[in-house]
């Protein structure tokens, strides 16, 4: 029997060139390329084994060429041995404004 998959995007994600800091308590920081991008979430390229575990919460900071770096809290919701897939969790009000910017000119980039 096959697996069933359930995809529970709300949103459209959009392939991208970014780079992410995830913060963590236990394992320090690392860095990597964002694969996709969403308003509620990403995927990330996983540039480290260090420990990581579903459902918990991490400072995340996300940069593009040409775009002012923001921050936000992520949710851990999928991690393998080459991705971490997060949902965005608290972003102030400012971060959130640019990551809608940039969302914009991804959506009308692709029209």
């Amino acid at each position: 029997m096959g697996e069933i998959y359930e995809d529970r995007r709300q949103e459209p994600r959009f392939s991208t060139a970014g780079k992410y800091r995830l913060e963590t308590a236990r394992s320090g920081s690392f860095e990597g390329r964002i694969l996709d991008l969403s308003l509620n979430g990403a995927m990330l390229e996983r540039s480290s084994q260090a420990e990581l575990l579903t459902g918990t919460h991490h400072r995340l900071a996300l940069e593009f060429t040409g775009q002012t770096p923001f921050h936000g809290d992520a949710l851990l919701v999928y991690i393998s041995d080459e991705h971490i897939g997060i949902e965005f969790y608290d972003m102030d009000p400012q971060n959130f404004a640019a990551l809608t910017a940039l969302i914009e000119s991804l959506t009308h980039a692709n029209r």
